[in-house]
């Protein structure tokens, strides 16, 4: 069943059963990066520092920067920066200069370095900046010629010891109501973020199926003023759902569309990731925030099969990632993973659907330190108890709607739902505080 009529027909049935301070992983990726990035040849352990000139600059449209800039996927000495440059002419490659600080002036350059924003990439960036400190912010910016793009702040990971950490969760930011994405301004504004997760569906294809088709969808989405403010404002994370190729795709897409969609994905995402083949993109992986906890991305779409969610080679990875020494396990999971109990209604992509799976995860969680499931996809805010010693919330959507005529029902979902302790029909954001003693989550 796909999930708008799942939707529908959940929220039908329920008619039928009911008349701050600096706060902020991992070890360094060895990861072979591929794509238009270039790592820097100068760090913070090596002042001064000297601003590395930009190079000839083609011709420019009235917005050098489009997109705005982004950073993600940081660990505790490194962080990848990234924009996308609006050269006049799309078909040449855009040499550019980037500076990362210590202060919001650029007056003590922690790094500095050169890249190429290319052609084949949509003329976008990654750069991997190595060498920082732990548990610090940092301002950055990129130079085209004499243009230079607005500034971002992002932070590093802390290394051990961190006292706390506040996490965002987010997912489907469809555009039926463009006002929803003031959401976006909040997650920018917010001083109890860190770093922010995103679940998937940053896209709606909306029938999207050629690589040019999926830009402009990204296009849209990253051109929005609200969206660049949290992106400058925190380093990100990012998994996908279904909606960055199509609405509950499989395993069996064609290969031609998912290559299309992963590419667009790949192009408009501060990663470290590789970029896709043919073959697919491994998504899933592991952000360790210190000591604190360990954030484990999954991926739900790319390998399910009626057999499983998803497939040999995550399950193997998940096995050995669960075993570690931080005090939380925070599982980040595009699909929901507690069983909602409502029979043939229950998506097919959800791992109800596929109990093998769920009874593996649950042996696997229960193993782990302090597990806690952190969910997307079915547009509401839930709490919801995946076993009796495992908690799950779903994150609510940042815009995506729940059917209106079915709103007013969603309190009684408990009551038809054993595994649903609440549910609510909310726009935003949910946020996760980590200290050494508790996971605490409330959505924003």
């Amino acid at each position: 069943m796909h999930r708008r009529s799942f939707l529908a027909s959940l929220a039908a049935s329920l008619a039928v059963g009911c008349d701050a301070p600096e706060r902020a992983s991992g070890t360094p990726s060895t990861e072979a990066i591929t794509g238009s990035t270039m790592s820097p040849t100068t760090s913070s352990t090596t002042p001064p520092v000297t601003a590395a000139v930009a190079g000839p600059a083609p011709s420019l449209t009235a917005d050098p920067y489009p997109l705005g800039v982004a950073s993600g996927d940081p660990d505790s000495t490194s962080v990848v920066l990234w924009t996308k440059a609006g050269a006049a002419d799309p078909t040449v490659d855009v040499p550019m200069a980037w500076d990362v600080a210590t202060d919001p002036g650029f007056t003590s350059l922690a790094a500095s370095g050169r890249a190429v924003g290319r052609a084949v990439d949509g003329q976008t960036v990654r750069v991997i900046v190595d060498g920082l400190d732990p548990g610090r912010r940092f301002w950055y910016r990129f130079r085209i010629g004499d243009a230079a793009s607005a500034s971002g702040r992002t932070r590093t990971l802390p290394a051990q010891g961190a006292a706390s950490f506040g996490l965002a969760f987010g997912s489907c930011q469809a555009r039926d109501d463009p006002d929803l994405w003031d959401h976006h301004l909040g997650l920018a504004a917010d001083p109890d973020v860190d770093l922010i997760v995103w679940l998937g569906d940053f896209i709606y294809d909306r029938g999207a199926a050629t690589l040019d088709e999926y830009r402009l969808r990204y296009a849209e989405c990253r051109g929005d003023l609200r969206l660049q403010a949290s992106s400058a404002a925190h380093p990100w994370v990012c998994t996908w759902d279904d909606h960055e190729v199509a609405n509950d795709y499989d395993a069996s897409v064609d290969p031609e569309r998912r290559m299309a969609g992963y590419t667009a994905w790949w192009e408009h995402q501060p990663t470290r990731l590789p970029r896709p083949t043919r073959s697919g993109l491994a998504v899933h992986r592991a952000v360790d925030i210190g000591d604190l906890a360990r954030v484990l991305l999954l991926d739900c779409r790319q390998y399910n099969t009626a057999g499983t969610v998803l497939g040999d080679a995550q399950w193997s990875w998940l096995a050995e990632s669960v075993d570690h020494g931080a005090r939380h396990t925070i599982l980040a999971s595009p699909v929901v993973v507690s069983p909602l109990g409502v029979g043939e209604l229950t998506p097919l992509y959800a791992f109800e659907a596929h109990p093998a799976d769920a009874e593996r995860l649950a042996r696997l969680l229960a193993a782990a330190p302090g597990p806690l499931i952190v969910s997307g996809d079915l547009h509401l805010a839930m709490e919801l108890a995946f076993t009796e010693t495992i908690t799950e919330w779903m994150a609510p959507p940042l815009s995506s709607p729940f059917p209106d005529e079915y709103a007013e029902l969603v309190p009684f979902l408990p009551l038809v739902s054993p595994a649903v302790r609440s549910a609510e029909v909310r726009t935003g954001y949910l946020h996760v505080e980590v200290t050494p003693g508790a996971l605490t989550p409330s959505a924003r």
